[in-house]
């Protein structure tokens, strides 16, 4: 061999040596990162050809898990693509439907609205004409004959609410107490409870019994009322 061939083979060599160094960092940075236990006498020998510490290896570790997750997360999307174009493809004509039922819905309610508001209108205008019918009647005794019976019919149903309300706590006590002794496990409060139930359906059929008439007279006062005000109304 020439002298000039074997100093280009030595410098080569020299060139070359770097990169090997490096390689065998990278292979151990890799091996670490995948979770390989590698040979302390090889990690020192390759740490000091690359003249690398310890927290630096440590770090180049963490850097290059992160960098493989990166990759990984702009690697996930590619597979998607074609699907994420199907995906905008329905969700464009899942909209375009909306749009064509939303306008298929106001087309159809809208004079609806209309009508109804004007039939709103109309009910107010009516409202206020038969009360302004009713307090411009000039027939004194038919106008004293209708407040005396308003007044009759607001007691009556002052009345029945009374009494409504007491059948209601009446029939929920009712249901607590049977409920209660369903449940206990001691004879003697079963019994009372048991009792109580009956005190309480008894005093429930009374206050149904005397609830009648007032619902009756509630009633005959309404048509009565009803009567008067039609009167009232003509004009």
């Amino acid at each position: 061999m020439s002298l000039t061939s074997l100093l280009e083979k030595i410098t080569n060599r020299q060139r070359d040596r770097p990169l090997s160094k490096w390689s065998a960092y990278r292979s151990l940075v890799a091996n670490i990162c995948d979770g390989k236990e590698p040979d302390a006498d090889k990690v020192a020998t390759v740490l000091a050809d690359n003249e690398k510490t310890l927290d630096e290896l440590r770090d180049d570790a963490k850097l290059l898990a992160r960098r493989r997750k990166l990759r990984a997360e702009m690697d996930a999307i590619e597979p998607l693509e074609s699907e994420a174009v199907k995906v905008d493809r329905k969700i464009s004509e899942a909209e375009q439907a909306f749009e064509t039922m939303t306008a298929k819905h106001e087309e159809e309610t809208s004079p609806l609205y209309i009508r109804r508001n004007e039939i709103k209108a109309i009910r107010k205008r009516a409202a206020q004409a038969r009360s302004e019918l009713r307090d411009s009647c000039e027939d004194r005794e038919l106008v004293a004959a209708y407040e005396s019976v308003l007044e009759d019919l607001h007691e009556a149903q002052h009345e029945r609410a009374g009494k409504d309300e007491e059948i209601t706590k009446r029939e929920s006590w009712i249901r607590q107490d049977k409920e209660k002794a369903e449940v206990t496990p001691f004879d003697q409060e079963r019994k009372r409870y048991r009792s109580q139930v009956k005190e309480h359906k008894r005093i429930l059929a009374d206050l149904q019994a005397n609830a009648k008439p007032t619902q009756d007279a509630v009633h005959v006062l309404q048509e009565r009322l009803e009567v008067i005000e039609d009167q009232l109304l003509e004009p």
